[in-house]
């Protein structure tokens, strides 16, 4: 199914990011309003309608989204992904001048059914600890330890760590630039998080390309929710005991040991100010004795 010229003209004015999201958004608007028109058609009925009385007017825009809220819901989709497709289609229309207004259309509540774990370091030694799959298990305390988002975890490739790796160099040096910002900054593994990363590689066959970890996003994500209801129990909504709840316990963890917030927020990849770079201008050796001496202790599960 092809998208109109019109459609294929808004998405080469995105970002590619927004672009890829919107398209997916797009397609399952096309799929819904296909037995009406197209997505063209759609919106020559939106400007038709905005032009008539207001007591004539018959609601196109916000009639035809709360139905097609309605067929998302039915198949399953997030509350996040449902206001996410209706956005597509806003800025669809916006970007043609065609104002949608959804103070009427009836999207899910934007906060999250489950809210995030609040993970103690004994509790996520316990979480790493029952986690069968090496791959899976690895994953976890690095994340923990490091700070990473999976997106950055997962573009690991062995040259990003064979020297330190080698030389049993640790905390191990992660010198990286984030993923969705470019930002340049360092990361650590500690040695719990060196040690099952070395289970994991162990008897692997490893050129500097290689994958440290070569899984989806989404084959992380399925894994650990399915841990989590072993783990835990049921639970409605989203997994509280997701990949980035262990990234957000990094922050909540070294907060709470009154560890320096631009230390926090250079380790986990965040744009700092021009005026605060000065306070994060270290060696990487400065970094990793900062990084040894006041995360790594409170970050490390207690055998």
């Amino acid at each position: 199914m092809e998208f109109e010229s019109e459609v294929i003209e808004f998405l080469s004015a995105l970002k590619p990011g927004t672009s890829a999201t919107y398209s997916h958004a797009l397609k399952a608007f096309q799929n819904f309003y296909s037995k009406q028109g197209t997505i063209k058609d759609f919106l020559l009925r939106v400007e038709e309608d905005l032009r008539r009385a207001r007591l004539e007017k018959k609601r196109v825009a916000r009639t035809t989204l709360n139905a097609f809220i309605n067929w998302l819901q039915y198949r399953g989709h997030s509350p996040k992904t449902i206001r996410t497709y209706v956005a597509a289609v806003q800025s669809l229309a916006k970007y043609f001048d065609i104002t949608i207004n959804l103070r009427y259309v009836n999207l899910p509540p934007s906060q999250p059914v489950t809210k995030k774990h609040s993970w103690t370091v004994k509790e996520v030694g316990k979480f790493v600890d029952s986690i069968e799959n090496l791959c899976y298990k690895s994953i976890a305390a690095s994340i923990f330890q490091s700070g990473l988002s999976l997106s950055d975890l997962l573009s690991l490739t062995f040259s990003d760590i064979r020297e330190e790796l080698e030389k049993d160099i640790t905390p191990l040096c992660l010198d990286l630039a984030r993923k969705k910002t470019s930002v340049p900054f360092m990361a650590f593994l500690g040695k719990w998080a060196v040690s099952l990363l070395k289970k994991h590689l162990a008897n692997k066959h490893l050129t500097d390309k290689t994958r440290i970890y070569n899984v989806s996003e989404r084959a992380v994500d399925n894994y650990f929710a399915r841990h989590a209801r072993k783990f835990a129990g049921k639970y409605k909504g989203r997994n509280p005991y997701s990949p980035h709840t262990l990234r957000a316990a990094f922050r909540t963890v070294l907060s709470d040991h009154k560890v320096d917030p631009l230390f926090i927020e250079f380790w986990m990849g965040h744009k700092v100010a021009e005026q605060q770079r000065v306070y994060i201008s270290k060696s990487k050796e400065g970094w990793r004795k900062t990084y040894h001496e006041q995360a790594e202790p409170w970050l490390t599960p207690q055998k």
